[in-house]
Formats: C-alpha cells, structure tokens, sequence
C-alpha cells in the first residue's frame, strides 16, 4: 500500500512539472488600445508596385468590434471590423462593408502612386476582390499579446491609363504586428 501511494505522489509530482496547463483567454484581457506595426505591399500586374511600412494603433472593443488607424505616405486610413475569439487562444478578424471600402479607398491612392511613378496618367480606378483572408493570430499565453495578423486580397483591378481601359490581376498583402499596448 505505502509503494502504490508513493507511486501515486510521483506520478502527481511529474504531472506538475511537465504538464503544460491549458490555456486560455478572455474579451476582458485583450480589449484596449494596442500599438501595432504595419507592412504591406500591393502588386498590380504589369503596372507595377506599391509598398508601405508604418505604426499604428489597433483598438479592440468590449462589443467585439475594431478600428486599425494608420497613416501612411498617402493618408491617414481607418480599417473597422469585428473580431472574435476562437477556442479561448486565437482572435478572428473580419472587417465590415466600412473596413473594406476604406481598404479598396488605400488601395486606389497607392495605384495613383504607381501610375506616378511609372509615369502614366489613371482614373477611373475600380478594384474587384475575389478573395480576402485574415489568418487567425495566436494568443501568446505568456504575455497576452496577439502575433502577427496577415490580411491577403486578389482580384482584377480595372482603370482607363493614358485613357485607355485595362483590367489586371491585383495581390494585396498586409502583416500586422501587434506589439504591446
């Protein structure tokens, strides 16, 4: 009996040291203001590319509801969406109808930075998404602070250039880092 019960305390013993525990998450512990930092680039094929680096500021509400604010060379942008919490370890975004005309809005001012840079005359601008992604960050368990947020989008873009219409293949990729509040 006394070599069961010492076998038992072991086997407890060990369980704590090398359990990991589980983890999990609340609304209450990521809601707030939290500094982030953005790179993204835009391709537009045969025309050329637009890329960007910058801070911003990411706030996430009690409501489960988001604004992204940047300022970038071409302006200041605010993204709004919602977002969840997935299996207490993992935040789910998706921007709303706001979010995603402000992101075709950045995406037009960049395609005028292009057709200066390449040296054409555009108007006219119209992006047409096909597909658009947000990977899902992880929670770190340890500091609560979300990892990086990739938001992907392709799809045609069309415009009239040195007033002559085209229609191109479009990629848009944009990494958000959360850094800390």
């Amino acid at each position: 009996m006394k070599k069961l019960s010492f076998i038992a305390f072991v086997v407890f013993l060990v369980s704590l040291v090398f359990c990991v525990p589980s983890f999990s998450v609340t609304i209450d512990q990521i809601v707030g203001a939290w500094d982030t930092y953005s790179e993204a680039k835009l391709k537009i094929s045969k025309l050329g590319s637009f890329t960007d680096q910058n801070p911003s500021e990411t706030v996430l509400n009690l409501s489960g509801t988001f604004v992204l604010d940047e300022t970038t060379s071409t302006g200041p942008y605010s993204y709004t969406g919602t977002f969840t919490i997935i299996n207490e370890k993992k935040l789910y975004f998706q921007l709303d109808l706001a979010g995603i005309d402000e992101l075709k809005r950045t995406w037009v001012d960049w395609a005028e930075e292009i057709a200066r840079e390449e040296g054409v005359t555009i108007s006219g601008i119209n992006f047409d998404i096909e597909s658009l992604t947000i990977s899902q960050p992880s929670i770190n368990k340890r500091t609560l602070i979300p990892k990086k947020a990739t938001i992907k989008a392709k799809g045609i873009a069309s415009a009239s250039v040195n007033s002559e219409y085209y229609e191109r293949k479009f990629s848009y990729t944009s990494k958000v880092s959360f850094l800390g509040r």
